[in-house]
């Protein structure tokens, strides 16, 4: 009986030597539930860095200088028509037209001025759109990577863009405080610029 005992002690002893062993060893193994396991990157620096690697705020500004360039040829037009109309008599046939074809312009003048701020922002929605997209997955690859269990965002107020306002600091801001939690921002960083053509 005690050789029994004594037996099942020490294949006890190799068993949990061995699962300790290999637990140690091995480098995928997940950190312990807790602060450890949880990460934090910050989606609005790496936003900036992009915009900054993709030149992105060149291509907004050749886009709006492009519009600017063609409101002003539109706007000289109806200046044009606008002088003409002072030249003819306020009854004839000729200031009616002349008075249709300037509402006309100035109605053309609004349409496309609105339409041309419209699709600057639309470009620019969808390429933030695109860049927030390889973000998640840059992030989710170097979290699994890490055996983290949970990414957060955590952005600093003060880097968040003024147009926002309060609304869109307090809409970004998921984590107010996180002692101990891993900043993988530098490392999705790398990634992105590595990915880069």
């Amino acid at each position: 009986m005690k050789t029994t005992v004594v037996a099942l002690s020490c294949l006890t002893g190799i068993v949990v030597s061995f699962a300790a062993g290999s637990a140690g060893g091995s480098k995928a193994a997940a950190p312990a539930p807790g602060v450890q396991s949880v990460g934090v990157v910050r989606v609005v620096a790496l936003l900036l860095k992009l915009s900054e690697a993709g030149k992105l705020e060149e291509a907004v500004k050749a886009d709006q200088s492009k519009a600017q360039a063609e409101l002003a040829v539109l706007a000289k037009e109806i200046q044009t028509e606008e002088h003409e109309l002072t030249t003819l008599k306020t009854t004839s046939e000729d200031y009616l037209k002349q008075s249709q074809t300037l509402t006309e312009k100035k109605a053309h003048f609004s349409a496309r001025r609105e339409f041309l701020d419209r699709q600057i922002r639309l470009k620019q929605e969808m390429w933030t759109q695109k860049a927030y997209g390889q973000i998640v997955r840059t992030t989710r690859e170097v979290a699994a990577e890490k055996g983290l269990s949970l990414v957060l965002v955590k952005d600093d107020p003060n880097t968040v863009p003024e147009l926002e306002g309060i609304r869109g600091v307090i809409a970004t801001q998921k984590v107010l405080y996180c002692g101990g939690c891993l900043d993988i921002t530098e490392e999705v960083q790398a990634r992105l610029a590595a990915a880069k053509p």
